[in-house]
């Protein structure tokens, strides 16, 4: 039978007691006996748990501030559309548009960087270090 609200509710609390006492310092043994787990083992999984959840938490949160941010570059650029690209153009409302278009590409990954191949970077390394070696050799002979 699953878990009911209450014993879910329990378990979340007990996680982030634990959670807290770990932060806090406290050796897994204790925070078994103090929050009531079996034993250490399974205060360590409760623990790894709540910080799993939290990281969850984090990023739901930025997702949702990085989506309201989208809504506001939208609103802002249809504000400033039409004196931008209208019959009396206006170069400030297009330098506004033009920041609203750059903010969202940011917020929603076009402007991604781009990958670099770290094999081939490391092996340029490499053969630049070879490189010096060599030059440092004839200098010496």
């Amino acid at each position: 039978m699953p878990a009911s609200p209450r014993q879910r509710l329990s378990a979340a609390e007990r996680r982030k007691q634990a959670l807290q006492a770990f932060l806090a310092g406290m050796d897994l043994r204790t925070i078994a006996q103090q929050v009531g787990y079996a034993d250490a083992s399974a205060a360590k999984k409760a623990i790894d748990r709540a910080i799993q959840e939290s990281i969850a938490r984090e990023e739901a949160d930025i997702d949702e501030l990085r989506q309201l941010e989208v809504l506001r570059y939208d609103r802002l650029q249809a504000a400033w559309w039409s004196a931008a690209i209208g019959k009396d153009r206006s170069h400030h409302a297009a330098r506004i548009v033009l920041e609203c278009i750059r903010g969202r590409s940011r917020l929603t990954g076009v402007e991604a960087p781009r990958r670099i191949n770290l094999d081939a970077q490391k092996l340029g390394d490499e053969i630049l270090a070879l490189m010096e070696e060599m030059r440092a050799e004839d200098d010496d002979g």
